[in-house]
């Protein structure tokens, strides 16, 4: 017998969805990180009943460091900038937000079309599923070039922000 969905993840789900919303519609940086936040630590409670403890508190630990980082540029490129942000109108035609909106119920319909008849399986985990000892071959040895790849990308990222955000002297 199929189990049903579970109360909590589908509480999980609606705010995992709310709070990722909120990462685009928000109009204050400071806001719409914090609505990141959110959806990183949801992502982190999905992980934890997922039985991935590793990856849910790495999860936090490097999002986390990442949100720090959201801010740094949010408070390095727009220091200035945000008082003409609520001035400015945004230029976007209503027709594509129209359009935006409807692509995004029709993907919720499919989605949950597909999810409506799955069936949840209860599996035993293969030996030592989660562990740091196994993420870590998983990471170093099968996905070593992406990983290295993104830690490039967040270091070119940092220094392209701090040249930006960098203030010049006048004199």
């Amino acid at each position: 017998m199929p189990q049903s969905i579970d109360f909590l993840q589908v509480f999980l789900g609606i705010i995992l969805i709310l709070s990722a919303l909120g990462v685009v519609l928000f109009n204050k940086p400071v806001h719409a990180c914090l609505s990141f936040l959110l959806t990183l630590l949801t992502l982190s409670v999905y992980y934890l009943q997922l039985s991935a403890h590793f990856v849910a508190v790495m999860q936090i630990l490097v999002y986390a460091g990442a949100i720090l980082v959201i801010f740094m540029f949010i408070i390095i490129l727009f220091q200035d900038a945000y008082q003409n942000i609520e001035q400015v109108k945004a230029k976007s035609a209503p027709l594509l937000l129209a359009a935006a909106g409807v692509g995004l119920i029709l993907s919720l319909i499919v989605i949950g079309k597909q999810l409506w008849g799955t069936k949840i399986v209860n599996n035993a985990l293969p030996e030592g599923y989660g562990t740091v000892q196994s993420l870590g071959k998983l990471l170093y040895i099968d996905f070593f070039l992406p990983f290295e790849a993104i830690t490039l990308l967040f270091l070119i990222a940092v220094i392209g922000g701090l040249y930006i955000g960098k203030k010049v002297k006048n004199g």
